[in-house]
């Protein structure tokens, strides 16, 4: 399984919406374990969090997700962030995606928490 972490500058799970997360750091969660597979940038990190212009297009709601989904989270099944609107959890868990919520703690520790607690992480993976 393959897990998308919504990362802020400062090390910490991004405060905000997830959609503006300026990186986000992907996992392989496999035997209980984490591992950091890669970091990939979000061009829409820098954007504000209402209309979205990128590259001459014009991008709301779902066509916002959307892209989102295409460019940058293709791969994933889980993305864990503090924040999401209604309309990015929708279309995200409509993309067969789980999507989870912590406070924006350091992801250093969020990491260890997942690593020494794997079967309480799996069931709130599977309640998702």
């Amino acid at each position: 399984m393959k897990i998308a972490i919504a990362v802020s500058r400062e090390g910490l799970v991004f405060p905000g919406h997830f959609a503006h997360a300026p990186k986000f750091r992907i996992y392989e969660y496999a035997d209980g374990k984490l591992r950091l597979l890669e970091e990939r940038d979000n061009p829409l990190g820098n954007a504000p969090d209402l209309d979205v212009e990128h590259h001459g297009a014009h991008m709301h709601g779902v066509a916002k997700y959307s892209w989102l989904r295409q460019r940058v989270l293709p791969d994933v099944d889980a993305v864990i962030a503090a924040g999401a609107c209604e309309t990015s959890h929708r279309y995200f868990t409509s993309e067969g995606v789980k999507m989870l919520f912590t406070d924006p703690i350091e992801v250093k520790v969020l990491e260890d928490y997942i690593d020494q607690n794997p079967s309480e992480f799996e069931e709130v993976l599977r309640q998702s």
